[in-house]
């Protein structure tokens, strides 16, 4: 079942995303027309919520964040269906970054808190001129381990931003072993847009003798600015291959993590922002701040990337937390004000 919500200050479009963007409007998503590339509204197949090697339980939710009447950033519109919900938005900032609405923190909820064998989650967001929003989940994502047929875990955000400021900052991912986990994340910039993001991904838990010996990650991260190509990042990885233990993968170590940042593109001011916050992120995190991991940096073509690879969860989340309150003052120029959800 659809079902949708319209909330006052909404000044989204229907439509104007991509075709591969995965839109979710009426005008292109009927509620019994629907697609089975990633379950994305349901699914045609007979056996789609049994227990074969073919069953897929989907949800989605559809949102879109735009200027409110009263200058702040409003969720204006939203359309979900199954286990995806966006809790009430928050104000806890008084300033607005230059050209740009108050922001809100908006958390992401999916109640289950992980993903089993034929979960299949689409989340499509879409940032309207002006408007300026801070995402976030309340706690980790978990991946749990497949069945014995192997059947999926996916998940795919698509995200849409417009002359807006946006902060995707989503709470760790842990992969149990024995997982078949694909998750994807495309962000488009159309105009002079601001981007801060981070993705973290804990293979096994550590903590308690579990590697990552079994199982299969796909991880796919796409940045594109009015159409072309910022970034474009895969990661197959088999549980207990050589792509894990090999110096020229990932040297053994069991968690991941990457900072984004992008500038509007033909600033010079974000430019400066992003060489300043990239030197930054390089004397704040030298070997002695990571002593479970190491990290990098790097800036270039107006976008900044930060790297984590190392064996702490906690230190990995540390490090993008971190790159993320050196950025923020810097790009859009605003103080680090961390969403209460964080406990910061």
């Amino acid at each position: 079942m659809y079902k949708t919500q319209v909330f006052p200050g909404d000044a989204a479009r229907s439509g104007g995303m991509r075709p591969d963007s995965r839109s979710l409007t009426e005008e292109r998503r009927q509620p019994t027309a629907v697609d089975n590339s990633f379950g994305v509204g349901g699914s045609t197949r007979p056996d789609s919520h049994s227990f074969t090697a073919e069953r897929c339980w989907p949800a989605y939710i559809d949102c879109t964040f735009s200027v409110a009447g009263d200058g702040r950033t409003a969720l204006g519109r939203l359309r979900f269906a199954g286990p995806l919900r966006v809790q009430r938005v928050f104000y806890p900032e008084k300033e607005h970054a230059e050209g740009a609405a108050l922001p809100c923190h908006c958390c992401l909820l999916h109640p289950p808190g992980g993903l089993v064998s034929g979960d299949s989650l689409s989340i499509t967001c879409r940032v309207s001129p002006g408007a300026h929003c801070l995402v976030t989940t309340p706690s980790a994502g978990k991946i749990y381990k497949s069945d014995d047929r192997r059947v999926p875990q996916e998940q795919h955000s698509c995200v849409t931003l417009e002359n807006g400021i946006l902060e995707w900052l989503p709470q760790e991912n842990i992969i149990f072993n024995g997982a078949e986990a694909r998750l994807h994340t495309d962000f488009f910039l159309e105009g002079r847009c601001r981007l801060l993001a981070w993705d973290i991904h804990c293979l096994g838990r550590r903590a308690g003798g579990e590697a990552f010996e079994q199982g299969r990650l796909v991880l796919r991260t796409r940045i594109f600015r009015d159409g072309l190509p910022l970034l474009h990042e895969r990661l197959d990885l088999e549980g207990g291959s050589m792509l894990r233990t090999n110096p020229a993968g990932l040297n053994g170590a069991s968690v991941l993590a990457s900072f984004y940042a992008c500038g509007r593109g033909d600033d010079d001011d974000d430019d400066e922002a992003l060489r300043g916050a990239c030197e930054g992120i390089r004397e704040r995190f030298g070997p002695a701040a990571l002593p479970q991991g190491q990290s990098g940096a790097t800036c270039r073509d107006g976008m900044l990337v930060a790297r984590y690879l190392g064996n702490d969860g906690a230190e990995a989340l540390r490090f993008c937390r971190g790159a993320w309150r050196i950025t923020r003052p810097l790009l859009p120029g605003l103080a680090a004000r961390a969403p209460r959800v964080w406990g910061d």
